[in-house]
């Protein structure tokens, strides 16, 4: 059992957590993205891998922890109460980046990846600038559903904590 202490800060970190990382997420295809339109692909592809190096080594564990702290309220809520369920949905929701990253966005970021180890090669060999383009709309489409699902588990957990 926690102690109401311990409740209030697991709830305050695993909402503030969520919801930030998914900020911060979703704000990549906002402000970054249409830069890197902006931009020769050479260039682009470069900085993005850059991107998803540092990305890969906070988001994960930010969605990690704020799942966790939901999955720690869930373990501790009454057994047959919604406030249980709610809890794990919001953990269920935070750590549902991993598997949408996995499944849904690798296949474009691996594309993306490989055209800019290759450089102007690489461009060509797509399809050319214009389809290099259309792989830089796609992953900024796909970071932006990423950062809803983790939002989502967030509000649910701040549902949850706001529940008699």
């Amino acid at each position: 059992m926690t102690t109401p202490l311990q409740t209030l800060s697991l709830q305050i970190f695993g909402i503030s957590t969520g919801f930030v990382t998914a900020g911060a997420i979703t704000a990549l295809s906002y402000s970054t993205v249409p830069i890197f339109l902006e931009h020769p692909n050479e260039i682009s592809l470069r900085h993005l891998r850059a991107l998803f190096s540092s990305g890969s080594h906070i988001f994960p564990q930010l969605a990690t922890a704020a799942s966790s702290a939901f999955s720690i309220l869930a373990y501790n809520a009454p057994n047959s109460s919604s406030l249980r369920t709610q809890y794990l949905l919001a953990a269920a929701g935070c750590i549902g980046i991993a598997p949408f990253t996995i499944f849904v966005m690798k296949p474009t970021n691996m594309t993306l990846k490989a055209i800019g180890e290759e450089g102007q090669e690489g461009i060509e060999k797509s399809g050319g600038e214009q389809r290099v383009q259309e792989f830089l709309r796609r992953f900024s489409r796909l970071n932006v559903v990423r950062g809803t699902i983790l939002a989502l588990g967030a509000a649910v957990g701040l549902k949850a904590a706001l529940s008699p």
